[in-house]
């Protein structure tokens, strides 16, 4: 009987100790706004950063990526690759507020390189003609005077919609 009860509490302290450790880690995370991501985007490569947005666009095609917009200025914007949980999204979700947490990947591209790799008929536009949720991504970005050519997205690790 000794035993079972000194089992027992070092159980109960090592699930203590492991909820703690849960809490801080999480607690670390820092919270950006899209603007500060995509301005600066090596800045915060393979970190993982928490943030918020709208759902402007979740991808028809693939369904496995979505577009978040900041919610004080629609200019910037940030692609967010869905992963494993794509299987919550569905486009009826846009215009949703999300906080997120995830990583964060820089490409380099250029324009011709984006518009091939996104090279898919979205409902209302015409074959071969890329994503008009990407190009007014871009086209936002470069009036901020930011390039094109460093390309964030977020790899989703933890969503809440709201």
């Amino acid at each position: 009987m000794k035993r079972f009860i000194l089992l027992f509490v070092v159980a109960m302290a090592m699930i203590s100790c492991s909820q703690q450790n849960t809490q801080q880690n999480e607690a670390v995370i820092e919270e950006y706004q899209i603007s500060a991501l995509v301005s600066d985007p090596m800045a915060f490569e393979n970190q993982v950063v928490r943030l918020e947005g709208v759902i402007s666009h979740i991808c028809r095609h693939s369904g496995d990526k979505m577009r978040v917009v900041q919610v004080d200025d629609d200019a910037y914007s940030i692609q967010v690759m869905l992963g494993d949980l794509k299987s919550q999204f569905n486009p009826e979700m846009e215009g949703k507020h999300v906080e997120l947490v995830g990583t964060l990947k820089v490409q380099l591209m250029n324009l011709a390189s984006l518009e091939e790799e996104h090279d898919h008929e979205h409902e209302g536009e015409e074959e071969g003609h890329g994503c008009s949720s990407t190009e007014e991504a871009i086209r936002k970005l470069q009036e901020k005077g930011i390039s094109p050519d460093l390309r964030a997205n977020v790899e989703l690790i933890n969503v809440e919609v709201k």
